[in-house]
């Protein structure tokens, strides 16, 4: 009897540790973002999604907002097409908003709607369920609208997966002066709370690394500062109405030591770099920014998590034929 105790006991710290295994193995996630605009990218981003689906060892899909064209239309119907056509993914399908899903949708080629009703609609369509992916399979996520405080962002989003931190951030790229500024504070308050939760959260867990995704780039245009200084002075300035960003992202990465990744799309260029300084002009070398394709190319990125590995992080262009 002694020796069968002693055999289970050792099969259950045999599958304890093999189960800690699991949570640092690799794994791969799909990237991409500002698809599809025009109808006439639609074949070719169904030939994207077929892609991601053929994948072998998809994690889930995350989009980083703007679904349509800024000036195509923002009605009932369109906006439910996009969703539909989202649903095709059989992985989990996760969606931070961009600028062009609502916030121009005031536009007149878009159908001159109120924004706000739009931002409403677009919750309710994507987000059924707050804490819940939709997509072909569903994930269990953390969403800020159930924290005190913000019980209207079911669109950022936060989960851990194999000793990742991944958190969703409502941040987009100035278009337009908003319609209420207190809103737009707000929206940034929430995203600045949501920062902080997820860089908490990481400590607490002892988190290999932090992967946050929005909608707007920061560093529309970049290179060394110093060249870039000397062609566009201004373009070494914080991005008008994101300066509250940086600092923020200075300090979360500077004292998490780790690695941390910034996934953007907004101006359709893919690109991995590292754009984020200090204020003494020093390079934050664990800080990465990553953007995804956008119109008129349709393509994706692969992001493979490595727990063990210093980086953590690495990327792949998937390029749909």
């Amino acid at each position: 009897m002694a020796g069968k105790v002693c055999l289970g006991f050792a099969y259950l710290t045999c599958m304890i540790l093999l189960t800690a295994g699991c949570q640092t193995q690799r794994f791969d996630f799909a990237v991409l973002g500002d698809n599809p605009y025009s109808p006439e990218t639609y074949v070719r981003y169904e030939r994207l999604i077929e892609d991601v689906n053929a994948t072998s060892g998809i994690k889930w899909v995350l989009h980083l907002g703007d679904l349509k064209g800024g000036g195509e239309s923002c009605s009932d119907e369109e906006l439910d097409a996009r969703f539909e056509l989202n649903q095709r993914f059989n992985r989990p399908f996760i969606l931070t908003p961009g600028d062009n899903d609502w916030l121009d949708c005031v536009r007149e080629s878009a159908g001159s709607y109120n924004d706000y009703e739009r931002l409403a609609y677009l919750r309710k369509l994507f987000y059924p369920i707050p804490g819940e992916s939709t997509g072909g399979q569903k994930m269990v996520l953390e969403s800020q609208s159930q924290s005190s405080g913000y019980m209207e962002f079911v669109e950022n989003s936060m989960w851990e997966h194999g000793g990742v931190v991944f958190a969703t951030l409502h941040v987009l790229g100035p278009t337009r002066p908003p319609t209420d500024p207190d809103v737009m504070r707000r929206r940034n308050d929430a995203a600045t709370s949501w920062i902080a939760h997820a860089f908490e959260r990481a400590e607490q867990s002892g988190a290999k690394g932090v992967f946050l995704a929005m909608q707007a780039d920061p560093w529309a245009l970049w290179g060394l500062p110093g060249l870039i200084a000397q062609i566009c002075k201004a373009c070494t300035e914080p991005r008008t109405g994101l300066e509250w960003l940086y600092p923020q992202l200075v300090k979360a990465a500077v004292d998490f030591k780790k690695p941390v990744v910034l996934a953007v799309g907004d101006t359709h260029i893919f690109r991995i770099d590292k754009p984020l300084y200090t204020e003494a002009g020093e390079l934050v070398q664990n800080f990465t920014r990553m953007e995804v394709f956008g119109f008129p190319d349709v393509h994706w990125v692969r992001v493979r998590v490595e727990p063990k590995t210093p980086q953590v992080f690495s990327f792949y262009q998937q390029l749909v034929r």
